[in-house]
């Protein structure tokens, strides 16, 4: 009969619209949720029933139910903080979390109220650690599969390697003396002949308790390096003007004299004990714009296999060219040793080996180890000028020779001290990087995020978290900001986008149409009453 099926039409009217007041009542509840994606609810009318009409066969509805219920992924608005690991997704995408405490329990999330726990890794309130991509140094590119996040709290120490040293070096000084070098009298291919101390490097005298005395030298700059613990060690470059001729020309040069503590240099071997402290002994031959023309008889220590002892190599020769590899020098000599160390770096500078260790570089019976190298502390030399395989070329910031007084204008090294963390930041590409005690700045991981070809389908798991589904696709993973992925907020946390105002005009339908429904059932309860009435 036609009343009852206005009842069961009526049950059905409110029971659809029901659901979709406690949808509205959970968009509205979530207004302050982090991240929170407002549902939206649709519905559709129930298949009707055929009746005979009049006119013919008719169809009669039989009230409405819920058609759909799925989130809206629009984009949240942004919220500052002040927690560096608060992130925020600007654009498409999803932060994937790992359930630690089970195999294969992945989730997805937009909420990025991420902290660091006690073991270093990113979580998640609920403890679920962040992943990404672990960050290598050298290159600045992620390396490796997708893993959990964990933030070293502490940087080991790094060797220095690399040492840059600008100065100016007065160009009005009076050259008092003059060095000989005609027939290679002092600068022999492997060593200095320097009986009479008139170079800086015969002045150097390891045994007294200043090895250079001030009145030899013009200007001095000092700077520390690190070695591979992480233990600091002056280095003090000597400068002096002098002339040097061959006999025939006569040409003003700069002498300079690195060196370090005698007692620190931990060199075995030595001839001649004097010069422990000695790393390197060159010249510097300026033209008359101010600039380096020309390295000139560039010495350091290297091995002498034959011996078993450092000795004095040239490796810039008498008229500036890289003695590559340097005469004599087992360390340039790859049978030697596992690692081939030439006259210029990876940089094209003049090359130094230091060795603050004691590291032995063949044992009592004169044999080489074949690993010793790789404990031993190359440094390339940079004053700003680099050899291009045919000649000197400078560089930006240089070394200059001007009618100006002595400065250090530049220096720096690239060696560390172990360090703690003290902060991290996260960049919009998603890079998380440290800074750290020791002054080096580390990018550490970059987070990986997430997304699906019908987010609509993920399945909500409670938390913030959405669990992947059939319907949903599997997860294309990528970098921040490609792919069609999202960009990342760092110090940002993305709010609800539930609108307040829809929610409402949206409860005021709901309302108004279960009172309406509810009103059929009342009046058909009515008619109802008046049919049985009519037995009376």
């Amino acid at each position: 009969m036609g009343l009852t099926d206005a009842l069961f039409t009526g049950t059905s009217g409110l029971r659809s619209l029901g659901h979709g007041m406690s949808v509205v009542g959970d968009n509205v509840a979530n207004l302050n949720t982090t991240a929170f994606k407002a549902s939206r609810v649709s519905f559709s009318d129930i298949m009707a029933q055929s009746i005979n009409t009049a006119s013919g066969s008719g169809q009669l509805g039989r009230g409405a139910t819920l058609q759909a219920l799925y989130p809206i992924f629009t984009q949240g608005s942004f919220e500052s903080t002040a927690n560096p690991t608060d992130l925020a997704i600007a654009g498409n995408g999803f932060f994937i979390v790992n359930d630690p405490r089970a195999t294969g329990r992945v989730f997805y999330t937009r909420d990025g109220q991420f902290m660091i726990d006690k073991e270093g890794y990113l979580v998640n309130a609920a403890g679920l650690r962040v992943q990404g991509w672990k960050i290598d140094e050298a290159t600045g590119d992620i390396t490796g599969a997708i893993t959990d996040i964990r933030i070293d709290r502490s940087s080991p120490p790094v060797k220095t390697s690399l040492v840059d040293v600008i100065t100016n070096l007065n160009a009005e000084v009076e050259r008092n003396t003059t060095i000989d070098n005609t027939n290679n009298a002092i600068f022999g291919d492997n060593s200095i002949t320097d009986n009479n101390k008139v170079t800086l490097w015969g002045k150097w005298d390891a045994t007294l308790a200043t090895p250079l005395a001030t009145t030899d030298y013009n200007y001095r700059t000092s700077l520390y390096i690190y070695d591979s613990l992480g233990t600091p060690h002056e280095i003090t470059i000597y400068y002096r003007a002098v002339n040097l001729t061959d006999g025939t020309t006569t040409k003003p040069v700069y002498e300079f004299l690195v060196t370090c503590n005698p007692n620190e240099d931990l060199r075995q071997g030595f001839s001649d004990n004097t010069k422990k402290g000695v790393l390197m002994y060159g010249m510097l031959e300026f033209d008359t714009q101010g600039n380096v023309k020309n390295f000139l008889n560039v010495y350091r220590y290297g091995w002498d296999a034959n011996n078993n002892q450092y000795q004095l190599v040239r490796i810039v020769n008498n008229n500036g060219i890289p003695q590559n590899p340097p005469p004599n020098d087992a360390f340039a000599e790859s049978n030697y040793f596992t690692t081939t160390i030439g006259a210029l770096g990876a940089n094209s500078y003049p090359i130094l080996i230091a060795d603050f260790l004691g590291i032995k570089i063949a044992d009592n019976n004169g044999n080489e180890d074949p690993s010793a190298t790789r404990n031993l502390q190359p440094i390339e030399l940079n004053f700003g000028y680099y050899h291009d395989g045919t000649s000197w070329r400078s560089e930006t910031v240089r070394t200059t020779q001007y009618s100006a007084p002595f400065a250090t204008l530049f220096y720096d090294q690239n060696g560390y001290g172990p360090g703690t963390l003290e902060s991290i930041a996260a960049d919009n590409e998603g890079r998380i990087t440290g800074y750290y005690s020791n002054g080096r700045v580390i990018p550490l991981w970059m987070v990986a995020l997430a997304n699906f070809n019908a987010p609509e389908r993920l399945q909500k798991v409670g938390g913030n978290l959405f669990k992947e589904t059939t319907h949903s696709g599997p997860p294309v993973t990528g970098k921040p900001g490609t792919n069609g992925l999202g960009t990342i907020a760092p110090n940002s946390i993305e709010q609800s986008n539930v609108d307040l105002g829809e929610q409402f005009v949206k409860m005021i339908i709901f309302q108004r149409g279960f009172q309406a429904d509810a009103r059929i059932i009342t009046v058909s309860d009515s008619m109802l009453e008046e049919l049985i009435n009519l037995k009376r």
